[in-house]
């Protein structure tokens, strides 16, 4: 049964490309939108998750606001759906029109250095044309530790889109020793790191007022290989395209200890929570981000 479920929500989601493809911006929106209502419907749960997450990272705003900010996220969902149901038929071009960045100069001059680049991104906008835009506009493989989907036609599919135009992607809970070969090559690695992480095996940083157990591995990486860490976060913007902002993080000031991979990874997750307070609608607050918190 759950090989016939897959299937059919696989098929359906080709439908939806389908459709969406032959869309212009400002209707592809208009879908998502749609999809967005129906998947709150369908997901009363994750209603609840958005609600409390919500509640407790803006306890100053009022219950008309977490409402709507509600709907709002789940809009962005049903948004980042149509948009990457299409990948498959796009090309190079329509990535470089969705997608641009506030200051690419800054990746570049980075990458000039020789040491490799740690590109952070987050489950923010969408997040999947994030991915794949930093390959083009440098014209050079990007390194991606993916989770694996339940569904793996949809994973296979999705595959397939990340990697269309030369990027590599390589299965999170494998990833350890292609992170470091891609590295020590001087090459790029993307990384989302705003899940919740293990209470056991990572470490703990304030987000939104709370101490919550963060990945440490991209910090660990950035100071074990003095790697460049720089955040880019893709901002929709009215007419349907993205701008990417981008800021580097400060890593020279710190020693290759466990001190210095606290610092540093609560130095990016401040850099994700300003943005976010900035778009709030743009974030998955689907997620129990805070189940491992004090």
């Amino acid at each position: 049964m759950d090989t016939i479920i897959q299937k059919l929500l696989f098929y359906l989601f080709l439908v939806i490309g389908e459709i969406s493809f032959r869309l212009n911006k400002k209707n592809r929106l208009k879908m998502g939108r749609f999809f967005g209502k129906l998947i709150m419907i369908l997901s009363p749960g994750r209603v609840k998750i958005t609600k409390e997450n919500l509640r407790y990272a803006f306890p100053e705003k009022n219950k008309n606001w977490i409402e709507i900010t509600t709907r709002k996220t789940f809009d962005n969902l049903g948004i980042v759906l149509a948009e990457v149901s299409i990948i498959g038929k796009l090309g190079k071009n329509d990535i470089f029109d969705y997608i641009s960045y506030d200051n690419f100069d800054l990746i570049k001059k980075t990458m000039t250095q020789n040491r490799g680049l740690l590109l952070l991104s987050a489950h923010f906008g969408n997040w999947e044309y994030t991915g794949i835009s930093i390959g083009l506009y440098l014209d050079r493989e990007v390194l991606i530790p993916v989770k694996t989907q339940k569904n793996h036609y949809i994973d296979k599919l999705i595959n397939t889109f990340r990697t269309k135009w030369g990027n590599k992607v390589v299965p999170m809970d494998k990833s350890a020793i292609q992170i470091v070969k891609q590295i020590r090559s001087g090459g790029v690695v993307g990384m989302l790191a705003d899940q919740s992480a293990t209470k056991d095996k990572d470490i703990f940083v304030s987000f939104f007022g709370r101490q919550t157990a963060t990945y440490e591995a991209p910090a660990e990486l950035a100071l074990k290989f003095n790697l460049p860490i720089i955040v880019g976060l893709a901002v929709r913007q009215e007419n349907g395209n993205y701008i990417i902002k981008t800021k580097k993080i400060e890593i020279d000031d710190l020693e290759n200890n466990k001190d210095g991979v606290r610092v540093l990874t609560q130095r990016h997750v401040k850099v994700l929570e300003s943005v976010i307070r900035e778009y709030p609608e743009m974030w998955l607050w689907q997620h129990r981000r805070w189940k491992h918190s004090n």
